[in-house]
């Protein structure tokens, strides 16, 4: 079963909101094995609507339309189905009740304009609202269209109430299972060199790249009857897959770098604490954020300037007027200093050049990152590139993956 999904609102083109709609609607759709070709957006623009659903209709066997079903004279999806489909609007007098009920309620008056959302195109299943806007199903032309409101968690309750279990019915017994390969120290073109041949003669599951921040993830998808199905097409080749990384593959199935390492942290009982400057608390929320991160993380110490990482962190100012605070030396230092602050057993740290210009003779993207775990030190000089944000990303993973290799006994280079 094909499916295409339909974000509506000029808003998103706009880039005011994101379409985080269409995100949560593919992932739903994958673990009942329906495939997700297209994604479009389009405005509150009723000619721009109707193009939309019809060239969905013409490829795909249903299509899950969110936004556009308010109170408000933009909200003309109901207008541009029934429009597609040829038939008119009608009142339902069962929904108008149900929107009446929504408000009183809530203590409030009902506006005039919310009978709006009672109207319906001709014929079509109305799916029971979660707020004040109801959502339907049609079929038009042998294509069945859900519309479903932009609301986030209205749209969402009535995907796994209706929308899920009709397409579950409809579409048989099938689900599209994935795995991610978490990849560090090796960039997206070099990890495809190692696995080159396994991609290329691998139909199911398929193998994709996803690269940003200093990572890269290696993605398994496969189809099948369920879940453990599909699992089992894909374990043999995320094997294989991960002989030929090697060190460079991160252990265990979550493709978070932090909740890796917090899994790590956890089994071996050791705490870690972070000294900052470059990222400015960034590796601190990154391992904040992992799961169970009060078992492992004690806390962090942002030392933007110079003077802090000597009068609060414990860096030695000949380090800071030698090498300078931009450098291999006071990464080590850094790292080594917040570990005893915090008493913990692993200490990483950050330190570069985020921009926009250059400090200390060192030039914009320059990243030193250090780990210091039971007496040893180790550090790494890493290049950075894009903007402020990507490259304050690149030494949190950077941090995080020298800590990882220096406690489990691996290579850090």
């Amino acid at each position: 079963m094909r499916a295409e999904i339909v974000g509506v609102g000029t808003e998103l083109l706009l880039g005011q909101i994101a379409n985080t709609n269409a995100q949560t609607i593919s992932q739903a759709l994958a673990t009942i094995g329906v495939d997700v070709h297209f994604h479009q957006a389009v405005g509150d623009n009723p000619e721009r609507m109707r193009e939309a659903f019809e060239i969905a209709s013409r490829r795909a066997d249903v299509v899950i339309v969110t936004g556009g079903l308010g109170p408000t004279p933009d909200d003309i999806t109901r207008e541009a189905i029934a429009g597609l489909a040829g038939v008119k609007l009608v009142r339902r007098d069962d929904l108008v009740a149900r929107i009446q009920d929504v408000f009183e309620k809530l203590g409030r008056e009902m506006p005039l304009d919310n009978l709006r959302q009672a109207d319906l195109p001709e014929g079509a299943e109305a799916i029971d609202l979660q707020g004040t806007a109801p959502g339907f199903r049609i079929d038009i032309d042998g294509c069945t269209f859900f519309a479903l409101p932009g609301v986030p968690w209205e749209m969402e309750a009535m995907l796994r109430k209706d929308v899920l279990e009709y397409l579950r019915r409809a579409g048989g017994d099938s689900t599209i299972a994935s795995r991610e390969i978490l990849v560090m120290g090796l960039g997206e073109s070099h990890t495809h060199e190692r696995i080159a041949d396994i991609v290329e003669r691998q139909t199911q599951p398929t193998i994709a790249y996803l690269a940003g921040s200093g990572r890269v993830r290696v993605r398994l998808t496969a189809k099948a009857g369920s879940e453990a199905e599909a699992l089992a097409l894909i374990e043999p080749v995320e094997a294989e897959i991960r002989e030929r990384l090697g060190k460079h593959a991160v252990q265990g199935t979550t493709s978070d770098l932090a909740q890796a390492l917090g899994e790590i942290l956890r089994e071996k009982k050791i705490t870690v604490a972070s000294a900052e400057s470059l990222t400015g608390g960034l590796l601190g929320a990154e391992l904040s954020g992992a799961g169970g991160s009060s078992d492992f993380f004690k806390g962090g110490i942002v030392s933007y300037w110079t003077e802090t990482k000597r009068d609060v962190l414990g860096v030695d100012e000949s380090v800071l007027l030698g090498p300078g605070a931009v450098s291999e030396e006071a990464a080590a230092a850094m790292a080594q200093a917040v570990a005893v602050r915090f008493e913990t057993e692993l200490g990483l740290s950050t330190t570069g050049v985020a921009g926009p210009s250059e400090q200390e003779g060192k030039p914009v993207g320059t990243i030193f990152v250090g780990a210091a775990f039971e007496g040893s030190t180790r550090t790494r000089h890493v290049r950075g590139y894009g903007n402020r944000g990507n490259i304050r990303a690149i030494a949190v993973s950077a941090a995080m993956d020298l800590g990882r290799r220096l406690v489990l006994g691996s290579d850090a280079d």
